[in-house]
């Protein structure tokens, strides 16, 4: 679950695969998407509240307009349930991380994979520490990627190039 920047709706993801947006002053559903897509594991919203982000038990990421309620783009690229979602705070980029133990960067305006940071497990949790920062946690401990200041992540042929890897004991 999800609450809006603006504190007006939530999103949430439910075992029957539905993903519903909830007015928060009336408690009723603004929009519900359901369907083929399996049940939504992980949900983050945008900066501006326009669009949220899913990650699912089928592996796919996906980036929905909150507005319509429909699916704007479909990322592929884990093996595995997709565990967490997180939006940088300045929307550029999405961070997934999955049960197949990846961390994996987009580009949420051309929903381009961007970096790739393999992990000894699972990942259960990320979120970002300001722009350039990435914390990720799982069963193997607790990690932080440092992107540094002035670049873009790398392609995902090279991703350990710009990004610096620190595990917290």
């Amino acid at each position: 679950m999800v609450v809006a920047p603006d504190g007006n709706w939530l999103a949430s993801g439910g075992s029957d695969g539905a993903v519903r947006i909830w007015d928060v002053a009336t408690g009723q559903v603004r929009a519900s998407r359901s369907g083929r897509f399996g049940r939504a594991v992980a949900v983050a919203v945008a900066p501006d509240g326009s669009w949220l982000a899913t990650g699912g038990e089928d592996g796919v990421v996906r980036i929905w307009d909150v507005a319509t309620g429909q699916v704007r783009v479909s990322l592929s690229g884990h093996a595995g349930q997709v565990t967490a979602v997180a939006v940088a705070p300045d929307g550029s980029w999405l961070a997934t991380g999955g049960e197949d133990g990846t961390v994996r960067i987009w580009d949420t305006a051309t929903g381009q994979a961007l970096a790739l940071m393999r992990l000894e497990n699972s990942v259960k949790a990320n979120a970002w520490l300001g722009v350039n920062t990435l914390i990720v946690g799982g069963p193997g401990g607790l990690y932080l990627f440092d992107f540094l200041a002035g670049s873009s992540a790398t392609p995902v042929h090279t991703p350990k190039a710009e990004s610096n890897r620190h595990k917290m004991d």
